[in-house]
């Protein structure tokens, strides 16, 4: 079996003291992993995200099958907070995506993502932020923030469900108060809130839905920390 392809680097491992163990998010199959010995002939310089073409090849898909790649663009930003936020999204899809299940709708935005124009920190943690949620969405756990679950009426939730990822407003949600999560205003107004405290919330909402579809909540998201870290500096 051989494929060829595009897709973005996500995350590399080493194999032995020669190779590694590349995982790829590729345009027609999804996640997929391959060794690679190809880095022993130059520098292994890819980063999260990077564009590549790739060769994967083995007998069978169920195999770990060897990848050969070259690099399509090389990331224009050396910027530290970009890099992570880049990190993070790639550590999400190696967590969450199954193996060779293609998913177009990730994958475009996960390339919106990798070419974002870096205009300010605000901007940058609001896209990531809103990209969350709709990687939420597209592996089964969407939230519901704008309707709510009880009256049906929409733009005047306020609270979210921990349970169900369902809002109400606040009538109705007030003597659960201490049970549910408070909508971050940057949720409800496409993230054009320039408060970090509020990204703050809106990650700890998104973390939480992670950790539950894990049934772990002791697990650690590195570069999602990291992100948390940053901005509790800003």
């Amino acid at each position: 079996m051989k494929i060829h392809d595009e897709g973005f680097f996500l995350y590399s491992k080493n194999f032995g003291e020669k190779s590694k163990i590349l995982y790829i998010l590729s345009k027609d199959y999804g996640l997929i992993k391959g060794l690679s010995k190809s880095f022993k002939k130059r520098n292994f310089n890819l980063i999260n995200l990077d564009k590549i073409q790739f060769t994967w090849s083995s007998r069978n898909q169920n195999s770990l099958g060897y990848l050969n790649y070259e690099q399509e663009n090389y990331n224009s930003s050396n910027d530290y907070f970009f890099t992570i936020v880049k990190a993070a999204a790639s550590e999400l899809c190696v967590k969450f995506l199954p193996l060779w299940e293609q998913n177009n709708a990730i994958y475009k935005e996960v390339n919106n993502l990798s070419i974002l124009k870096y205009d300010s920190k605000s901007y940058l943690i609001g896209k990531y932020v809103e990209w969350e949620m709709n990687f939420l969405k597209h592996i089964g756990y969407g939230l519901n923030i704008y309707k709510c679950c009880v009256t049906g009426e929409l733009n005047n939730t306020y609270f979210i469900s921990p349970k169900t990822g369902n809002a109400v407003n606040f009538e109705i949600g007030k003597k659960y108060s201490k049970y549910l999560f408070k909508i971050p205003k940057c949720m409800k107004e496409n993230f054009k809130k320039k408060k970090y405290n509020d990204y703050i919330d809106a990650l700890k909402i998104t973390e939480y839905f992670f950790l539950k579809i894990l049934e772990n909540n002791k697990f650690k998201f590195i570069f999602r920390n990291q992100i948390v870290y940053l901005l509790k500096g800003l």
